[in-house]
């Protein structure tokens, strides 16, 4: 039992970047952990010829913008030698379409901004060995399980009590396991917040639509009594409904449908497909792939790109259109006469364009997520700034980070761990220093 607890407690992490001061800066912050056995590597090539040598490496973090060989281009080859081991890609915000290669094509854990928060990178690599050793405990227990089950049919009748009571135990620690395996979906829908985030940022004029949209259709969707899967995975369908975007021409995101020419209409009409083929690969985010390519068919069946019409459509397509055609709405018109005007000039869409059944549902969630804040003498404007920001204080406006990143959206009430989130966001980008929030009218 003690060898494999010291095991447990060991783990090789290869570093790989051509930067030699990055690598040496790594090793020095993961010298901290005296389980942790550093191997570096100066290149792509280099990196597969130590995994060759080491094929019990269990962590590995590579730099995207490497010569010769990618980052992308390495985590591939590197799981096909080593596929146990988790992957972790270093990369810059504005490497969006590698970070979404990474996820595609080397499967990656988790991809991290450079520069690196220390603490956030140690937590990450923590739970990477961690992930990994439950990959390897898994196997190991999968294989105990088959040895006693041959032993159960040589040896029942002396030792049944026994091998009962020690299948107990395997199943206890199974389950523990198919836990932790929980916990890293749900850290897959953290990533698909991100990449959200920074399809936000590609997006200058509306950077919330994406967000925006994602809160309406949930609202939507519970307002008509879904399941809580179905919620979900709508919702993170409307964070990437315009993942396909990403490569489009600047002019061609600047305009509307009714004033592209052909050409640009062409173009405009492939981002659908586009967004479903760019997440395709990744098996658990297939069905969110195809409520993006139809969230552009209209319900008399002429939309686009296959021209399905009224129940064809994917229910959660059919949300995703609706949030989406009424959040582009409401910029059109004054904050205070938004909610209604943007309602009004839906009337014609309900039954060419969209289903005349989600009229009530929209409705509902519009009131529910874009009401305006509630003024009374019990509260009074302040402008605060992030050291001064208290429990119970509402946001009063969209909060972005320095470098337009949708942190917050209006009418956020602050808890303990909003306040922190902002603290932490405001020391890693900064943004400006007030903040315009509703606090308590002090007692006179």
């Amino acid at each position: 039992m003690d060898e494999n607890s010291e095991t447990a407690r060991s783990i090789k992490i290869l570093l790989v970047d051509d930067e030699v001061n990055i690598t040496k800066s790594l090793r020095r912050l993961l010298s901290q952990v005296e389980e942790y056995e550093v191997l570096i590597g100066n290149s792509g090539d280099e990196g597969l010829v130590l995994i060759r040598e080491n094929h019990d490496i269990g962590v590995i973090i590579s730099d995207q913008r490497m010569p010769q060989m990618t980052g992308v281009e390495f985590l591939g080859e590197a799981r096909q030698l080593v596929p146990d081991a988790i992957r972790i890609l270093l990369t810059g915000y504005a490497d969006i379409e590698a970070s979404i290669a990474a996820i595609n094509q080397g499967a990656v854990f988790r991809y991290l901004s450079k520069p690196w928060q220390d603490d956030e990178l140690l937590s990450t690599i923590a739970e990477a060995a961690e992930h990994y050793h439950l990959i390897s405990e898994n196997k190991r227990l999968n294989a105990l399980v088959a040895k006693q089950n041959a032993e159960l049919q040589d040896w029942n009748s002396r030792l049944k009590q026994r091998v009962l009571d020690q299948t107990s135990q395997i199943r206890a620690k199974s389950d523990s396991l198919a836990e932790k395996n929980q916990q890293l979906r749900s850290s897959f829908g953290e990533t698909i917040e991100a990449l959200s985030g920074l399809i936000g940022m590609r997006n200058r004029k509306a950077p919330a639509h994406s967000r925006n949209t994602a809160e309406l259709v949930a609202a939507m969707a519970t307002a008509m009594g879904l399941s809580a899967d179905d919620i979900r995975n709508y919702r993170s369908a409307a964070l990437l409904h315009d993942i396909g975007k990403i490569g489009m021409a600047d002019e061609l995101l600047s305009q509307t449908m009714d004033q592209l020419d052909e050409a640009g209409l062409i173009e405009y009409q492939r981002h659908v497909v586009r967004g479903q083929t760019a997440i395709d690969p990744v098996l658990e985010l297939r069905e969110l792939g195809l409520l993006i390519r139809h969230h552009h068919e209209n319900y008399d069946g002429s939309g686009f790109p296959d021209g399905l019409a009224k129940d064809e459509i994917p229910l959660g397509a059919r949300l995703i259109a609706v949030a989406d055609s009424f959040e582009h709405r409401l910029h059109r018109f004054a904050e205070s006469e938004a909610l209604s005007k943007a309602l009004q000039t839906m009337k014609q869409e309900w039954g060419p364009r969209l289903d005349p059944n989600l009229k009530k549902p929209l409705s509902i969630a519009a009131e529910q997520v874009f009401s305006q804040l509630e003024f009374s003498a019990a509260v009074v404007k302040a402008m605060v700034g992030p050291n001064e920001i208290t429990i119970g204080m509402q946001l009063m406006q969209d909060l972005y980070s320095g470098t337009d990143v949708l942190l917050l959206k209006k009418g956020t009430v602050f808890d303990a761990a909003g306040i922190e989130s902002i603290k932490r966001c405001f020391m890693i980008d900064p943004f400006e220093a007030k903040i315009a929030v509703l606090v308590e009218r002090p007692q006179d």
